[in-house]
């Protein structure tokens, strides 16, 4: 019995020596056999002219065995249209077609494995391409894109989700132009409908960034639906047209979509809206003369037109706007922010993060640098090391946080990642605040700083502001004579009729 006990053991210790071994082996010949699977892939345009050739490609799919065998067939009528590695297929009327592929492998042995893949081309009459923002309602686009396709013609739609940042809405069409590479071939025509030029901003950068574009440009109208004004628009858009370099540029109302789609070419749809009585300007050559005073306007529509992003240069000059906003709330008000540059650099970040990531962001830097100088205090370090330990913990969670957005799908360009270095630096101030003065006043300044940098948000995201200094950056010169007057100010604050109307009440009673 011992014996059998004995030799029962090693018999299960053998066993489970080798069974890692059998179930590694029957694991690889698993990986063989799926690595053995066919797959079928095509490879074929995504939307074509009605009358043109199809080329659905097949030489990219992986096949085992010694026999293989393709076919092709359309979904819609289950019309078999090839056999071999390609297959061609000329559409003879408008629609949706669902191309078939089934790949069929067989081994010596005679068994067979087959794969399947679908590919869905748009056939149209003609094509419009339309880039639209978060501020045309999905469900209108749809409509006019159902619309477009009972008629023949296809609407290809490049619209990104809504983003919490102001300024991000270029960057994301950009970004789904720049996935789709062909979407602007075999276009008869280019709509554009966005809140100001963020999609013609985002258009000339793609086309900058893809050359063979530029030429398509040339034999191109691009329609711009606003329902702001013209004039305005156009001067603002001098920059893209030099640039691009379109046939014309057609500035109109959102009326003027339907006839687009239902217009044969762009001299007809010009005629329908003419008839219509739809408001309409265009924008070429002579449409703008450059006049010596204009000279802010040029270097504006210069960096436009040379790769410079829109929000770029709306930052650039919105920043006098703010600085002007928080010296009539410190001195005609009479709020305490800290200082001038840091409510303007908070103010800022509020705008290209979007307001209430960068009140987070703000927050956290300061949550971040008190803790990290209250658990400091006990090493008692002279000032200037100290603030740079702060700075390095501070500029550490800021990356950890950023890695975080990030993972929850929030995108951040080379501009607001510069003004969350300088966001970092706040800090300071409101350390210095609070050991100088205690931690109410500090609190205070934050609260008026974070309150005060809200309000020109809101002010500056104005969209109708936002289109005039670009059109008119001029405007921002009458900031220094605002200044000037504000300078000059010598009657009492807002808040201090608050906080001396006991003094205001006693002196009325005397009198």
């Amino acid at each position: 019995m011992r014996k059998t006990a004995l030799f029962s053991l090693c018999v299960l210790s053998v066993l489970s020596a080798i069974s890692p071994v059998f179930a590694a082996e029957a694991d690889d010949r698993e990986a063989a056999s799926a690595r053995d699977l066919p797959t079928a892939v095509i490879s074929a345009p995504d939307d074509i002219g009605i009358g043109r050739t199809i080329i659905l490609d097949a030489s990219a799919s992986h096949v085992t065995g010694e026999r293989t065998q393709y076919m092709w067939q359309i979904d819609e009528t289950k019309q078999t249209i090839g056999r071999n590695v390609e297959a061609i297929f000329t559409p003879e009327k408008p629609g949706t077609f669902t191309f078939r592929l089934t790949v069929k492998s067989t081994d010596l042995r005679g068994q067979t494995e087959q794969a399947v893949s679908t590919h869905v081309v748009v056939v149209f009459k003609t094509k419009i391409v339309l880039i639209a923002d978060h501020s045309v309602p999905l469900e209108l686009l749809e409509n006019h894109r159902k619309t477009g396709m009972e008629q023949g013609v296809y609407i290809k739609i490049i619209r990104p989700e809504e983003s919490t940042a102001a300024l991000a809405t270029e960057d994301a069409i950009v970004t789904l132009l720049s996935e789709q590479k062909q979407v602007l071939l075999n276009t008869s025509s280019i709509m554009i409908w966005t809140n100001g030029i963020a999609g013609v901003q985002a258009l000339m950068r793609s086309v900058n960034t893809n050359p063979d574009l530029k030429a398509v440009m040339g034999n191109q109208s691009i329609v711009l639906i606003t329902k702001h004004s013209l004039s305005t628009l156009a001067r603002s858009t001098r920059g893209a047209y030099s640039f691009l370099k379109p046939k014309e540029i057609i500035i109109t109302r959102p009326e003027a979509v339907k006839p687009l789609i239902e217009s044969p070419d762009i001299d007809a749809f010009k005629h329908t809206l003419e008839e219509r009585g739809i408001e309409t300007l265009t924008v070429n050559e002579g449409t703008f003369k450059i006049r010596p005073w204009d000279i802010l306007s040029i270097l504006v529509n210069y960096l436009l037109s040379h790769g410079v992003t829109g929000q770029t240069v709306i930052l650039l000059l919105m920043l006098p706007v703010i600085a002007t906003i928080f010296s009539f709330l410190r001195q005609v008000v009479g709020i305490t922010t800290f200082g001038l540059y840091t409510p303007s650099i908070v103010a800022l970040s509020f705008l290209a993060l979007g307001w209430w990531i960068g009140l987070l962001f703000l927050l956290f830097i300061l949550f971040t640098g008190t803790m990290t100088r209250s658990f400091m205090n006990r090493w008692r370090l002279l000032y200037i090391p100290k603030v740079a330990i702060i700075l390095v913990v501070v500029s550490l969670s800021l990356l950890a946080l950023v890695a975080l957005g990030t993972w929850f799908g929030l995108t951040f360009s080379r501009e607001t990642v510069f003004i969350l270095l300088m966001l970092s630096t706040q800090a300071e101030n409101f350390l210095n605040l609070k050991s100088e003065e205690g931690w109410m006043p500090a609190l205070l300044g934050v609260t008026e700083t974070v309150c005060g940098a809200l309000l020109c948000v809101l002010i500056v995201q104005w969209q109708l502001l936002q289109s005039l200094v670009l059109a008119y950056p001029e405007l921002i010169l009458l900031t220094i004579f605002i200044n000037i007057f504000l300078g000059r100010w010598t009657g009492l604050r807002f808040v201090e009729y608050l906080r001396f109307r006991e003094v205001f009440k006693h002196l009325a009673e005397e009198e």
